[in-house]
């Protein structure tokens, strides 16, 4: 669809265009928090899946019963022409696309002597170049839009070495540099790129984590337990919105203070009268 054609429609009641959301990764999760906190702000949104099929009918199933305008999108984002054909569609059924959230990825642990490349290889697609896939197809909406927003899933391991997280934290780490240099090249359109970049949020993903090590995870955590899929979700809903447009560039961590400072367990300690 050409990008000079229609963009958000106006209604009466809403004389301000409705603005439109692609969210990857959108059907479960962090990702689903993001969509519900999008529409409660009456933003369309699209969310992308990659594979779960039951999961999009579920939340198909629940923004259906609470209202807004949602529907979900099956594709493969690491892949250009899937990611083109996912703007396509929404630009088509709406009219354009003024946010993209590039919320998909995978996290996979393995050590250096048992990595393959395929390993590798499967990270970096899904984490990183998924997100070029995507800002490259969405981006003549985004710079019509005049005020585009563009938020991509970081980690504290793009930042915080951890063993294990070879592959993961390197594509993660790509994810800041990429939020960074693309905040610099699309901001003379009107566009900004922020990222989040969350600790431990329990989901399914992390299940298996929390369950095997969770006790001693909490320990580096100052505030002492786990976040939740709203706690990413509000951020990003601030990030994506018009008040937020002053704000670039950033990767912003949501993970409770983890690794801020060393030792964070001694303060629950003195806290009960163990110091």
């Amino acid at each position: 669809m050409n990008p000079k054609s229609s963009h958000s429609k106006t209604t009466a009641e809403s004389p301000t265009p409705r603005r439109v959301a692609i969210v990857t990764g959108g059907t479960r999760g962090i990702g689903f928090g993001i969509c519900k906190a999008l529409l409660k702000r009456g933003i369309a949104v699209a969310a992308v899946y990659h594979s779960d099929a039951a999961a999009a009918r579920a939340a198909e199933s629940e923004t259906a019963a609470s209202g807004g305008e949602f529907f979900t999108c099956k594709a493969d984002v690491s892949v250009h022409s899937e990611a083109t054909r996912v703007v396509d569609e929404v630009a088509e059924r709406w009219g354009g696309v003024d946010i993209l959230v590039n919320n998909a990825g995978i996290f996979r642990f393995a050590f250096l002597e048992s990595m393959d490349e395929s390993f590798f290889d499967s990270l970096y697609s899904a984490n990183l170049k998924s997100m070029f896939h995507m800002i490259k197809a969405s981006l003549p909406w985004l710079k019509k839009s005049g005020e585009g927003r563009v938020v991509n899933a970081s980690s504290i391991s793009g930042r915080l070495a951890d063993v294990g997280l070879i592959a993961y934290g390197c594509s993660k780490a790509g994810v800041d540099m990429l939020t960074r240099v693309a905040a610099a090249e699309l901001a003379p359109y009107g566009v900004t790129v922020n990222a989040y970049a969350p600790g431990i949020i329990a989901t399914e993903m992390t299940r298996e984590m929390i369950e095997t090590r969770g006790n001693e995870q909490k320990k580096q955590i100052p505030l002492g337990h786990f976040g939740a899929p709203q706690d990413v979700a509000e951020l990003v809903a601030f990030l994506c919105s018009r008040e937020a447009g002053y704000i670039t560039g950033e990767v912003i961590g949501v993970d409770g203070g983890t690794f801020k400072v060393q030792n964070p367990a001694r303060a629950w300690d003195f806290s009960r009268g163990k110091g």
